[in-house]
């Protein structure tokens, strides 16, 4: 079967990195003081969480204008 070093990514792998990914848009937004780049860490990390905790989410990538 596969292992550790076989080059395959668990789901619990994809989901750490997406939850490290939000916690850094959240630290992100605390960190910025333009408030169109606050809104953007935020939805960054609204999605990124989805994706950690909504297994059914196939959350969109955003579109920024």
């Amino acid at each position: 079967m596969f292992g550790p070093g076989d080059g395959v990514v668990s789901v619990d792998d994809d989901k750490e990195y997406y939850y490290r990914r939000a916690e850094y848009e959240l630290e992100m937004a605390q960190r910025t003081e333009v408030p169109e780049a606050v809104k953007a860490h935020y939805t960054l990390a609204g999605y990124y969480l989805d994706k950690v905790y909504n297994d059914e989410a196939n959350a969109p990538a955003p579109s920024l204008p």
